[in-house]
């Protein structure tokens, strides 16, 4: 029944609207980028949001990637004599040797699939978003043809509308004309700035100046011909005595304006395009539309009618619809200069550059042999498709592209410099308070050592032990002195452990005496 009411609707005077019955795609990416993300009414900022918070949402892998090529670049770093000895035992047999590696590494806790984890991820919301944003493409540019397809009709409806389709009387075929040039006039205005209630004056003022061109060429014509010279006689546009219905209006009911549908952003005109300078993108001839639009050419994936999509997606209704828009010359017909698509190859470069002396640090990759060959392969291959998905495909996809490797690049920094960060406090909770200083001179049993932390010092680092002359000593004194020094535990250094910082900030730290001890 909703189906007989939509052709009904359709073949009356003012046919229904059939944009609202297209079907959108439903997955959980058109969702997010057309639904969730709508409060971003520009949809190539939409974009640039959307990619940001979705590196921010996986960041967390990211991080967790960039930890553990860390540590396994550590655990290489440990492991290098021990694998340098393998290699020289087992040097005629690789499998051998191989294996060993793997066992050693397995023990060490060097991981391999862990910090490969967050790339599969990343290949797969890639690969996925990749297929959603062309379908993305594809149904706004259907889309947008149907929203301009509905005004067109709406307007046209109000001025031609024949009593009888089938016996057109000669006053109601004047009007065919005119009504096909204000429904141009207004697409071309909807398409590049939008339509309000203000816009009325400015189209009852353009059907003055086409009157008043009808005017001076029927004088012209006139003029022509009385003076003997040959002339063809012009058609005229506006019919003698025409005037807008009284109850014109541009808008359906419950509608007060309705918003440019020209997706542009920044230098492209159309972001549902390709950002290239060649081709019929900026406005897209049929047959480029055709092929923008894929499976909507089919009146089933469209979700319309057969009757209704075969009325309006046909080569004669869309180039009656577009008319003004695909004649006119005022507008830039460039759609892109070709930034995003270098932008995106320059990007790619720096990430590969960047990820291959991160894995080259960790020991992931050999910087010789088969694998050198590999990464040097994928350096030239991986730019050169990614070129291709933004030379082909939407911009909104190579707009992702560059969004997404400019983030991955800032990222990559921020997580090094924190991972920097937490290995160097990690390393200075490995070295105590030490004590003994490189600044003066100590006496032998002095009690005034400066306390102080030495990265990696000896604990008795940087003491200078003086010893005083004492008089001759007998082997009796020899041995007191000898059993006292052992009975002295507050004057022993334990080497390997950590001192208590209470213990040792009660010593006497004052150099103000150069006294020995006194004895006890």
């Amino acid at each position: 029944m909703a189906v007989l009411n939509l052709i009904t609707s359709f073949m009356s005077a003012v046919q229904a609207a059939i944009t609202p019955s297209v079907a959108a795609p439903g997955s959980m990416w058109h969702l997010l980028i057309l639904k969730t993300f709508a409060f971003v009414a520009d949809y190539g900022w939409r974009i640039v949001v959307f990619t940001v918070l979705l590196k921010l949402v996986i960041s967390p892998l990211d991080f967790y990637q960039r930890y553990k090529m860390n540590k396994n670049q550590k655990i290489t770093e440990r492991l290098k004599p021990t694998i340098e000895k393998l290699q020289k035992q087992y040097a005629g047999d690789k499998q051998m040797l191989s294996q060993k590696q793997m066992e050693l590494n397995r023990k060490e806790g060097y991981s391999y699939f862990s910090s490969c984890l967050p790339m599969i991820l990343t290949m797969v919301i890639f690969i996925t978003l990749w297929l959603s944003m062309q379908t993305i493409a594809q149904y706004m540019t259907f889309r947008e043809y149907t929203s301009m397809y509905d005004e067109y009709r709406y307007v046209y409806s109000q001025i031609y509308d024949p009593v009888d389709p089938e016996n057109v009387t000669e006053d109601e075929a004047k009007n065919k004309v005119i009504a096909q040039k204000i429904g141009q006039e207004v697409v071309f205005q909807m398409y590049y700035e939008g339509i309000d209630d203000a816009y009325i004056q400015t189209l009852n003022q353009t059907i003055k100046d086409w009157q008043a061109a009808d005017v001076q060429a029927a004088a012209d014509y006139e003029a022509a011909i009385a003076a003997g010279e040959e002339a063809q006689k012009p058609t005229v546009v506006v019919p003698e005595g025409f005037t807008l219905p009284d109850d014109f209006t541009l808008m359906r009911e419950d509608v007060t304006s309705i918003k440019k549908v020209q997706a542009s952003f920044l230098w492209i005109q159309n972001i549902w395009a390709p950002d290239v300078p060649w081709g019929s993108q900026a406005v897209l001839d049929w047959s480029t539309f055709l092929k923008g639009i894929n499976k909507y050419q089919n009146a089933s994936k469209s979700e319309l009618p057969t009757e209704v999509h075969q009325d309006a997606c046909n080569e004669v209704m869309y180039n009656e619809v577009m008319g003004k828009i695909l004649s006119d010359t005022s507008h830039s017909r460039t759609n892109g200069y070709l930034i995003l698509p270098i932008l995106v190859v320059l990007l790619s470069i720096g990430t590969q550059i960047l990820s291959m002396f991160q894995q080259k640090r960790a020991g992931q990759v050999n910087a010789t042999g088969g694998a050198a060959t590999s990464m040097k392969v994928m350096m030239v291959i991986m730019p050169i498709m990614l070129a291709v998905f933004a030379i082909q495909y939407a911009s909104i996809f190579a707009l992702y592209m560059v969004v997404n490797s400019a983030t991955t690049l800032f990222f990559n920094f921020t997580f090094t410099g924190i991972i920097r960060l937490i290995d160097k406090r990690r390393h200075n909770r490995n070295y105590g308070i030490s004590v003994g200083s490189t600044r003066g001179t100590v006496k032998a049993g002095a009690d005034d050592a400066i306390i102080h932390y030495i990265k990696g010092a000896n604990p008795n680092a940087g003491i200078k032990v003086v010893e005083e002359e004492q008089p001759e000593q007998t082997k009796a004194d020899k041995k007191a002195k000898k059993a006292e020094k052992a009975q002295s535990s507050s004057r022993t250094v334990v080497r390997g452990s950590r001192p208590d910082p209470n213990e040792l900030m009660s010593r006497n730290t004052s150099r103000t005496s150069d006294k020995p001890p006194k004895k006890r």
